[in-house]
């Protein structure tokens, strides 16, 4: 038997495969939802040996996929691989149903292939929610500051407060940050190591170790395709040939960390072999700080993996 699960903010769309039919029911995504779901599939004779599947949408699914573990196989994809297998399918009609139904069929299908979710260590989901909420006030903050230059006088007292209040915010939410490493010295080792590569600096050494800490990633590879910086190409037989891009079937908001090192890295020349290569063949900026992007990120896991520090003769 296999579950897909449409998840949202207040309701989880269900369909279960059962031999060769398909039933469907609607539940609230809280506590009293998750134990009718329950009956539901007990009543449909599910065992230990059930396979669930739902995507990774926000929090959303985070509770439901800790009840769900208590009893079946749990799996949490990335929203793109349905939506590619959705493509596939020429599914056109999009209704919750229809996506609970989808997913069930893609985990029947794909369900050799699934990894069974396992839940975050509490302390790397405390690092994960903090660095994402740092993240989430800056992003605010930078908002307020563009409007400040746009906002008729009248207005333009009530976006600095705003911004203050922020301000306050983001140095609360950075200390918290800190007093986190204090506590958990193994963390804090891991992210100083992270800064002496040249760019990084201490948020993007955060959300680069969450990510780490999230997955037990074997390869340098697993950890650039995870974060959606690994290439895609485009072919066609012979006569069709597109240019290659970053996959970005990943984690966004660590691709947006790994920008400004990135950058910073090129202004300051840091990998001067990487960088005159891609310039001898006329590569865009674009195209050489997604290469930095990339060459970051691997160095970033090679030296959490090894326990190494940053060796500039090393990495050119």
């Amino acid at each position: 038997m296999y579950l897909g699960i449409d998840v949202s903010k207040k309701t989880i769309d269900c369909c279960l495969i059962k031999e060769d039919s398909k039933r469907q029911k609607q539940f609230k995504n809280e506590q009293g939802g998750f134990e009718k779901l329950k009956q539901w599939l007990d009543d449909n004779h599910a065992t230990s040996e059930l396979k669930c599947c739902c995507e990774a949408t926000g929090t959303y699914y985070k509770q439901l996929a800790l009840y769900l573990k208590n009893y079946y196989k749990i799996s949490v994809e990335n929203p793109r691989k349905i939506k590619g297998y959705a493509i596939s399918e020429l599914q056109r009609a999009k209704t919750d149903k229809q996506d609970a139904k989808l997913i069930a069929m893609y985990c029947q299908e794909k369900s050799h292939r699934l990894r069974e979710w396992q839940p975050p260590e509490k302390d790397q989901q405390e690092l994960e929610e903090l660095t994402k909420y740092l993240d989430y006030l800056t992003r605010q903050r930078a908002t307020e500051k563009n409007k400040l230059h746009e906002s008729p006088d009248y207005i333009t007292a009530h976006i600095k407060t705003t911004i203050d209040n922020l301000t306050a915010q983001i140095k609360a939410v950075k200390q918290q940050i800190k007093q986190f490493y204090k506590q958990h010295p193994e963390y804090g080792q891991n992210r100083k190591r992270l800064m002496t590569i040249t760019g990084i600096g201490e948020t993007a050494a955060s959300v680069l170790l969450s990510t780490y800490k999230k997955h037990e990633f074997k390869t340098s590879k697993q950890f650039v395709a995870f974060i959606g910086l690994d290439p895609k190409q485009h072919e066609s037989g012979t006569s069709i040939k597109g240019k290659s891009r970053i996959s970005k079937i990943g984690k966004a908001d660590t691709r947006k960390a790994l920008f400004m090192p990135a950058l910073v890295a090129y202004r300051s020349n840091a990998f001067p072999i990487l960088i005159n290569r891609l310039k001898s063949k006329n590569k865009p900026l674009k195209v050489i700080l997604v290469a930095l992007m990339r060459k970051l990120a691997v160095i970033a896991f090679t030296l959490l993996k090894n326990g190494q520090d940053f060796q500039v003769e090393r990495y050119k």
